[in-house]
């Protein structure tokens, strides 16, 4: 199992939901933790929580998509604090309803949060993991990587690209030769973090807890596990794709509810 005591850990969206619970896990195992957040307010207070409970602990208000200013504030946490051992990319936001109804702002946000960050906030980090020879990155993509998500298109297009993403750098950081830099891509359903408001879980399955959903995640970190599916119907998802014609799978997916389990979003995208 992984010691992340002492360990440098960057969480993005880390002052609320998923990526507080990511902090709380990581500072309860004696990690050094840098959370960036756009919400200042939030990190002010999750910052006063996590020292109040001895944790080292700094925040900066960062929005990730501004790709100089993450390569800048990188460049200066190493300089001050050294080498970032591991990296959360956890920040996000949903688009969701009718995609021709959806305002065009939206749907770019979407993909430069949820996505095109990602590879900012990698490539900022990943010098300084390939000189110290080990590192982990953790890459946080959806059920909705594998299948299409009627009603969330561009929220649905980004988590593709999250697993493709992944999964070319993994490649790529063992063809070059590193392989003490290690990638964990979580794939869970829906997540009742107030983002899926409205949204129903396909048949035979549930809106998933965060806590419960960060316990299997962070474990799944630990021990060193690149791709982790959540909850059992995830699992057997990119299986029974491959496997069947499509106009099966689509009636699969129509008798489960996966198809329109989009349909009543209300959610907020932040």
């Amino acid at each position: 199992m992984k010691d992340v005591r002492g360990k440098a850990v960057l969480i993005t969206g880390g002052a609320m939901g998923m990526g507080k619970l990511w902090a709380q896990h990581f500072a309860q195992d004696g990690a050094r933790l840098i959370l960036w957040d756009v919400n200042e307010k939030a990190l002010k207070e999750t910052e006063g929580e996590l020292k109040a409970e001895g944790c080292d602990v700094i925040v900066q208000t960062m929005d990730v998509t501004d790709r100089e200013k993450v390569y800048k504030t990188v460049t200066e946490l190493e300089k001050k604090y050294g080498n970032i051992d591991v990296l959360v990319n956890n920040a996000g936001i949903v688009a969701g309803g009718e995609f021709l109804n959806t305002p065009d702002e939206k749907l770019a946000a979407t993909i430069d949060i949820d996505l095109k960050a990602l590879m900012w906030t990698m490539k900022a980090v990943l010098p300084g993991m390939i000189k110290k020879g080990a590192g982990h990155i953790v890459n946080i993509s959806s059920a909705s990587g594998f299948v299409g998500v009627p009603f969330m298109l561009a929220y649905t297009a980004s988590k593709w690209g999250v697993i493709g993403l992944t999964e070319s750098i993994r490649l790529e950081m063992k063809e070059l030769g590193h392989h003490g830099i290690l990638f964990t891509c979580f794939c869970p359903s829906y997540v009742d973090t107030g983002m899926f408001k409205g949204a129903r879980a396909p048949l035979l399955t549930k809106i998933l807890k965060p806590e419960e959903v960060i316990d299997i995640a962070y474990d799944s970190f630990i021990n060193d596990k690149y791709f982790v599916l959540e909850p059992w119907l995830v699992k057997v998802t990119p299986f029974l794709k491959g496997l069947l014609p499509t106009p099966i799978f689509d009636l699969i997916s129509d008798v489960l509810g996966a198809t329109g389990s989009m349909k009543h979003w209300t959610g907020h995208s932040k």
